[in-house]
């Protein structure tokens, strides 16, 4: 990555952060003060339609501002993948590479898109491995669509959201976060941030647990398409690729075995004996 390139990027971020949370945050205090008690249900309706928004808005407007995604240019790669994505009946549209080599030497390949219609990205930091460890690795992603996983983390993550929203509306209007805001000195108008300090603090040992939880979720997930792509017949070929990968991102194959269960979200490549 160039000092041009860095400074744009920076400069970009910081737009969408004002942009974004400048409209954001004073949208979710109203919400909470207009509704008052049980402005939880009315907080999370909306919190919903912004995540859905926003999984259309980052791979169609935000990424496109940070890198340039164009056709897949490998026509034989490209009827490869379209042969894999037809053999698992994935309603592939259209398949992109993307400059990721402009900022990083990391490789990655995903999809995104609703429905019928999804798409498929491949790093062009991927394109230099065989063609047998890129379907591999391929394989293992349509692995994570053909469980579902990525819609089951969906609902997981918006029934989270819901309970709490409903214990933040609950310690807000306790008599606790009443009086607090009171000994301080706070007026009305600083109501929901102290509620909010409060309930951050009330909810953060249940939230380390969440993590662990949707960490050894993440794993399993990663387990079962690992699996997918073994049952395609490609396990060998999907070990060859992410070994490669791993070495390219500078990835640690012997991690502590305590510290990669409790925050590594994909299990490490080697496993103890």
């Amino acid at each position: 990555m160039t000092v041009k390139l860095f400074i744009t990027d920076l400069i970009k971020s910081e737009l969408l952060t004002y942009v974004f949370g400048g409209l954001l945050v004073p949208m979710l205090i109203w919400i909470v003060r207009y509704f008052g008690a049980g402005f939880y249900l009315y907080l999370w309706a909306f919190v919903q339609m912004l995540m859905f928004a926003f999984m259309w808005m980052y791979p169609n407007v935000i990424q496109p501002l940070f890198n340039e995604f164009r056709p897949l240019q490998d026509e034989s790669l490209k009827e490869k993948i379209e042969a894999l994505a037809a053999e698992v009946q994935f309603p592939l549209t259209k398949l992109f590479e993307v400059d990721g080599s402009k900022r990083s030497g990391h490789s990655n390949a995903y999809f995104f898109g609703f429905w019928k219609y999804k798409r498929i990205v491949l790093y062009d930091t991927l394109l230099h491995l065989k063609h047998d460890d890129i379907l591999a690795i391929l394989c293992h992603e349509l692995g994570h669509w053909k469980f579902g996983h990525t819609l089951t983390n969906l609902v997981i993550a918006s029934a989270h959201i819901f309970v709490l929203f409903w214990l933040f509306d609950l310690v807000m209007y306790s008599e606790v976060s009443k009086q607090m805001t009171k000994q301080f000195g706070y007026g009305d108008a600083n109501a929901v941030m102290v509620s909010l300090m409060l309930f951050m603090l009330l909810v953060s040992p249940t939230e380390q647990l969440m993590n662990l939880l949707m960490t050894m979720r993440s794993r399993l997930n990663e387990f079962q398409a690992d699996s997918f792509a073994a049952k395609m017949g490609r396990s060998d070929a999907l070990q060859s690729g992410l070994f490669q990968i791993h070495e390219e991102n500078k990835g640690d194959l012997n991690p502590d075995p305590l510290y990669s269960w409790y925050h590594f979200s994909h299990p490490p490549l080697v496993r103890p004996p």
